[in-house]
C-alpha cells in the first residue's frame, strides 16, 4: 500500500491534560506528512496526531515520513521500526535517504537539516501532501534561545521557533512547541511505547547537546523562563512588523521595474527599532528573498539612510540601496541574481527571481538583463533595469508578460 494511503486507525489511547497539543491547525486539511526519527518527540507526535485525526478529523490522511540521512550503520533499521509502528497506528510510512556522499566534513548538523526539509518537502509537494508537522517541543525552545542569545539579543532571534513556518513554500507545523519533552516521555512509557534514542543527541560537539545540558544544570524553571522570553519576543517582534506593513501601506512607492522609493523625512521621523523593521521588510522583498539579514548591518543601513553621509549606493542581503535628496531607493543587486537562464514551464508561468511572474510561450528562456541595452526610463537607475529579467520566446512567439509582485502590506 503506498505511503499515504488511508488506513483503518485503531484506537490511540488519548494524552493527559499536561500535554496541550495543539493540531487545530489542521482542520481544514486533507493530507500532512509528520516528520518522524523514532526519537520520543516525534514518536509521541505521530501517536499524539493518529488520536487527534481519529476523534476530530477520520478523513485527514497522515503520512509519516523517515529520513535516513546515512550517517550511521543502525540508521536502516530504525527507519524501518518506525515503519512499524506507523503502520501498527494505520498510518502510511515513506523512508527519505540523503544520498549525498561525500558527506561534509563541517557544519554536518546544519547541512543534514537542510537535506532532510528539502526530501521532505519535495516528498510533500509530489504526494499531495499540504503542510508538515514537526516534533519541537518546549525544551527545543528554550535550547533555541539559550544559544542565540550566545550570539545576538535580536527581539527577531529571541522569538526562537514559531508556531508555523514555512519551508521551500510548504506549511511546517509544531504542535508540540508548547510541551515538555519529560510529559511526551513519562505519556509514552505509560502507554508501554517504546522510542529510538540517537547517540548524536549525546555528542558534546554540537551546539544544540551543549545548550540541553546548560540547561538541565540551571533547572527546569530556566527552560519555561526561556520559552516564556521566546513568546514575549515573538509577540513583540510581530507586533513591530505589523506596524511597519502598515506604514510601508502609505509612505511606500514602487515602480514596476522592481525598485521602490522610501521618502527621507517621513523615514528618519520614525522610532530606530521602526526604520530598522522597515528596512528588513523592503530588503527581503528586493532582494530576492536571500534570507535574514543580521541585525547590526540593519542598524548600519538606517543610520546611513538617515545621515546622509558616506556613500551613495551600499548592498546588503541581495538589495542595492541609492540615496537621494529626497530619500532612498531599494532595487535588487543585479549581481546576486544566477546568471544562468530559466526555461518557462509548461504552464506558461515563472517566478523568476521571487521577484517577476514571467508568462511567456513554454520553452522561453528568461535571463537577467545585465548588460543587455534598454531604452531609459524616468525615475529608474540604470542599475535597477539590469536587475530585471529578459525574456528570449522561441522565433514567432507572442511577446512576453512581465509583472513585478509589489510588496505584500497586509500580512
Amino acid at each position: 500500500m503506498p505511503a499515504g494511503a488511508p488506513r483503518r486507525k485503531p484506537s490511540v489511547p488519548a494524552a493527559p491534560p499536561d500535554i496541550p497539543a495543539d493540531f487545530s491547525a489542521l482542520t481544514p486539511e486533507r493530507h500532512v506528512a509528520l516528520a518522524v526519527s523514532g526519537g520520543s518527540d516525534s514518536t509521541a507526535l505521530m501517536r499524539l496526531a493518529a488520536d487527534w485525526a481519529r476523534t476530530n478529523h477520520p478523513g485527514l490522511v497522515l503520512s509519516v515520513l523517515t529520513v535516513d540521512h546515512g550517517l550511521r550503520p543502525a540508521a536502516a533499521a530504525e527507519a524501518r521500526q518506525v515503519g512499524q509502528w506507523a503502520t501498527a497506528l494505520g498510518l502510511g510510512h515513506q523512508v527519505l535517504r540523503w544520498t549525498e556522499d561525500p558527506k561534509p566534513a563541517t557544519g554536518l548538523q546544519a547541512r543534514a537539516r537542510e537535506a532532510r526539509y528539502g526530501l521532505m518537502a519535495q516528498w510533500c509537494q509530489a504526494q499531495g501532501a499540504t503542510a508538515l508537522l514537526t516534533a519541537h517541543t518546549l525544551d527545543d525552545q528554550a535550547e533555541t534561545v539559550l544559544m542565540r542569545l550566545a550570539r545576538t539579543t535580536s527581539p527577531d532571534s529571541l522569538a526562537g521557533i514559531r508556531p508555523a513556518g514555512g519551508w521551500q513554500g510548504l506549511p511546517l507545523l509544531r504542535p508540540l512547541l508548547g510541551v515538555k519533552r519529560q510529559a511526551l516521555r513519562d505519556w509514552l512509557a505509560s502507554l508501554g511505547q517504546p522510542w529510538i534514542d540517537d547517540p548524536s543527541n549525546e555528542d558534546p560537539r554540537f551546539e544544540r547537546v551543549r545548550a540541553r545540558r546548560s540547561l538541565a544544570a540551571m533547572g527546569p524553571e530556566t527552560t519555561a523562563r526561556l520559552a516564556a522570553l521566546a513568546e514575549a519576543a515573538a509577540r513583540a517582534t510581530d507586533l513591530l512588523a505589523r506596524t511597519a506593513r502598515k506604514w510601508l501601506a502609505f509612505s511606500l512607492q514602487e515602480h514596476e521595474a522592481g525598485i521602490c522609493h522610501i521618502a527621507a523625512g517621513d523615514f528618519r521621523d520614525l522610532p530606530a527599532a521602526l526604520q530598522e523593521r522597515i528596512l528588513a521588510i523592503v530588503i527581503a522583498h528586493y532582494g530576492g528573498g536571500q534570507g535574514a539579514v543580521d541585525a547590526d548591518e540593519l542598524r548600519r543601513i538606517a543610520r546611513w539612510a538617515c545621515s546622509g553621509e558616506g556613500p551613495v549606493r551600499c548592498t546588503l542581503g541581495g538589495a542595492l540601496l541609492g540615496r537621494r535628496k529626497t530619500g532612498f531607493w531599494v532595487t535588487r543587486e543585479a549581481g546576486r541574481i544566477a546568471a544562468s537562464p530559466q526555461r518557462v514551464p509548461g504552464d506558461g508561468k515563472l517566478l523568476w527571481d521571487n521577484r517577476f511572474l514571467v508568462e511567456a510561450v513554454p520553452g522561453s528562456t528568461v535571463a537577467p538583463v545585465a548588460a543587455r541595452k534598454l531604452p531609459p526610463l524616468a525615475g529608474v537607475p540604470v542599475y535597477a533595469q539590469r536587475a530585471g529579467p529578459w525574456v528570449e520566446p522561441p522565433p514567432g512567439a507572442p511577446p512576453a508578460r512581465i509583472r513585478f509582485l509589489r510588496l505584500n502590506t497586509q500580512r
